[in-house]
This record gives C-alpha cells, structure tokens and sequence, in this order.
C-alpha cells in the first residue's frame, strides 16, 4: 500500500483525504507540524496544505515528489519551485488519486531533474548523470558541446560511448563500486572522433544514491602545456645534472636549493645534505660569500645580476680550499630577484696541468742549453786542439835544441808541461755534455768542468 504524508494544522482536511481515499491504496499519515522540518520523511508523497503557517518557507524532502492542496481561489507563483503537482481542496477523489498515483510512479531522478535543471545548466563544467545500468540519463548543454553532439544524439546511451577504451575500465569500476574519484583525467571521445582530456569528479546525486553525478572540463590544452612543460625541465634537469661544472642555486636568503653531481663531486658533500641546509656562507666562506653578493649588485663585473667569471676558493666537506672559477647570476621574478645560481669550474686539474707544462718548458729549455753548451764545448776543443799541439811541437823542439839545464831547456819544459795541462782541459771541454755549476769566491758561481765532464748525459738537470 501507497502512503502519504499530510502536512497541516487543519484536522478537518486530514479527515477529507481519509474519506475521499478510503477503499484506494492510499492511506494516510498526519505529522505533526514540526515534521515540516524533517528532511527524513519515508512516505511516497507528500501532500503540503499551502494554509500551513510556514509553507511558505518549506523545504521539501529530498527525492520526494510534493502534492500541494490549494484553496480555492488562491494563486501558486510562490509554491513553484516547491511543488510537483497541485489540488484544489475538495477536487473529485479520482482527480485527488490520480495525481497521487502520477507522483507515485514520478522516479526521484526525474523530481530532482526537474528542480536542479535550470542549475546544471548554468554551471560551466560538464555535468552528466549516469544510472546504474551506466547509462547516461541526464547532461547538461556544457556537456553536450564538450563532446560535441546534440542532446537527441546521445541522450540514454551508455556512457561507454563517449569514454576512451583506455580510460573506460577504471571509470566503470568507480561507477559500479559507487567510488567517486575527484579531479581524475578521463579520456573522452568526441563526435568527430577526435580525443580529449578532461578533468573529471564524481559524486552521488543526493536522493538518488544509485545515480552518479560527473562533472568534468576539457583540459587538453592545459595537459599538453603541462606536457611541453615537463619535457622542458626534465631536459633542464638533465643538462644539470650532466654538466661537469658544478651548478649551486640559493634562494635570496642564500640557502641552498640546488646542488648537481658535479657540485657533489667536487665538494665531497651529498645532495641531501647541502639542500635546504647549507648556505653560501659554508660553501665559500663569509668573505667570498660577501664579494659574490656586492659583485652581483654592481655594474662593474659584468652587469647588475651578473658576475663574471671570477678565481676564488670553494671549501669542500673536509674544510679544504679548492680553487675555482666562479661565474654567478640572479635569477629575477616579477622584476624582484628571486635566487642565485653560481657555476663553479674546479681549477685543480688545469693547475696541475700548467704546473707541468712550466716544468717542461724549463726542462725544454735547459736541454737546449745544454745543447748549445755541448755543441760549443765541441767547438771549442776542436779550434783549441790545433794551436795547442802547435805550441807542444814547437816546445819538444825547443827542448831538443837547448842545452841541458840551460835556462832554454827549462822554459821548454815548462812550456810542454803547461801545454800538456792545457791539453787535458781541452779534453775535459770536449766531453762536457751538462751545465754544471759550483761554488767560488762569495755567492759567486763558476762552471764546474770535471763534474760537467765527467756526469753522463741522461742525468735530468742542473745541480749546483
């Protein structure tokens, strides 16, 4: 049996429905005046007197279809929104059943369809709702021009029609586990075929629980600059991160917020423990933290925000100073500098590097001068030989002719002996293959033949 739900003070318009609906399926149930607040009412219909003090201001039952009863003469522009259908008190019992069955057979959604229409269609997102057989038996125009189809071309169709294949399974469990996901990308198929995406929400429709309410935006656009986007700092990123320079930002307190692995490399210091934690400060020290700062604000060193590249001392993990060349900039936002980003180039291998090649060039050029001192030793013995053995013939002959132990005789043989010395020098000269040094009078140095003659060739430079 059909119940209904008197709301009234008037007894005598209970007794008039209890007559006029005796021997029908309808029986009825007087509340009492507070239920007008109750939004728990379980009977099918309820019939509101509009003599009721406060019918005025009444909030209907959610779900459930309202059969106002008028009095005569009375107008209903003020019970529009409120009610289903209308009697006029003292109407025919058939008419009063009649309308009692057509609001009985009404389904909740079509009750709460007629009241929220004209608000679903003035919202701007999509608005779809779709039954438990997964049907769609309500959208909203926005919904309609998402998708691209007019209302007589998709109306109760499944809402798999519209849903991408790749997106259908997870959206049909929501629908049939009654879960209701918010603000989750739904891949949609428009009339023409084309694919979009859109943010989609899901709700139940409130007095219709097994009904679901989806609103949803196209947001292919956005998806795809979010996609360029991403592209673009994953490149960033592994341009960072690639780099064997190392790459340090700070925000404008100087703390650190970026660290790359060449930073890592070269301070001996992790990521996670220079992020958030560190300052510039403990990179450079205050001094140089101070200088990069002024430096940056000043026109002279490249331009106000930039610094040019600039040797200073990075301190590592283990308090050690490294040195660097460092180039900084800020980076501004809305005219306000924001951060700072420092490159640091490690120096230690290119020190190394020059201080190796200063060694050879002056290795290079002391075996060219032992080159020249050799090549003019040669010489030297060579042009010194000839007048020398000159000297020693003309001596020997000298002593030949002279008496012995007569004044000649002993010159001659001081001449041959001073030759004879003079001949081994000119042999020490001739076997000189190194510049070798050693100490006289004072500080003074002269060459030092019998260790220039007698070291071998190979020995690797000077000594003194």
């Amino acid at each position: 049996m059909a119940a209904l739900a008197l709301i009234s003070t008037d007894s005598s318009l209970h007794d008039e429905l209890v007559k006029e609906l005796e021997g029908s399926e309808w029986s009825v149930e007087w509340l009492e005046s507070s239920a007008i607040d109750d939004a728990g009412i379980q009977q099918d219909v309820v019939v509101l007197d509009a003599e009721h003090p406060s019918a005025d201001t009444w909030q209907a039952p959610r779900g459930k279809p309202v059969l106002l009863v008028l009095g005569a003469g009375r107008s209903t522009p003020e019970f529009d929104a409120l009610a289903n259908d209308i009697v006029f008190r003292g109407a025919p019992a058939a008419e009063l059943i009649a309308r009692l069955e057509r609001l009985h057979t009404r389904t909740p959604l079509e009750n709460l369809r007629r009241r929220y229409a004209e608000t679903f269609a003035s919202m701007a997102p999509g608005i779809v709702v779709v039954g438990p057989d997964l049907q769609m038996v309500f959208a909203n125009p926005r919904a309609y021009e998402i998708v691209g189809h007019r209302e007589e071309t998709i109306a109760r169709e499944d809402l798999e029609r519209i849903v991408a294949p790749e997106d259908w399974s997870r959206v049909r469990e929501a629908l049939e586990h009654r879960e209701y996901p918010h603000g989750i990308d739904v891949h949609l198929i428009r009339r023409e075929g084309a694919k979009i995406v859109c943010s989609s929400s899901f709700a139940p429709l409130i007095g219709a629980e097994h009904h679901t309410v989806i609103s949803f935006e196209d947001v292919t656009d956005e998806r795809e600059t979010e996609q360029e986007l991403l592209k673009t700092m994953e490149f960033l990123e592994s341009l960072i991160d690639a780099s064997v320079d190392a790459i340090i930002a700070s925000d404008m307190e100087q703390r650190v917020v970026l660290f790359n692995p060449s930073a890592e490399r070269i301070t001996g210091r992790l990521m996670s423990d220079a992020v958030g934690v560190l300052t510039l400060e403990d990179l450079l020290g205050r001094g140089s933290a101070e200088l990069v700062m002024q430096r940056l604000l000043m026109e002279d060193y490249g331009g106000e925000g930039r610094l040019e590249p600039t040797m200073l001392e990075l301190v590592d993990v283990h308090g050690t100073h490294i040195p660097v060349q460092l180039s900084a900039s800020l980076i501004y936002e809305h005219g306000q500098p924001s951060a700072i980003v420092l490159i640091f180039a490690d120096l230690r291998d290119r020190i190394r590097v020059e201080e190796r090649l200063a060694e050879a060039q002056k290795k290079l050029a002391f075996n060219e001068k032992q080159g020249v001192l050799a090549e003019l030793a040669g010489t030297a013995a060579h042009e010194l030989n000839q007048p020398l053995t000159s000297m020693m013939a003309y001596a020997e002959l000298l002593l030949r002719q002279s008496e012995p132990g007569s004044t000649g005789a002993k010159a001659a043989q001081v001449l041959i002996r001073e030759a004879e010395r003079m001949a081994e020098i000119v042999r020490k000269i001739g076997k000189i293959t190194r510049y070798e040094t050693t100490s006289y009078v004072g500080r003074q140095k002269i060459f030092d033949l019998d260790r220039a003659a007698d070291s071998p060739s190979s020995d690797p430079g000077p000594e003194g």
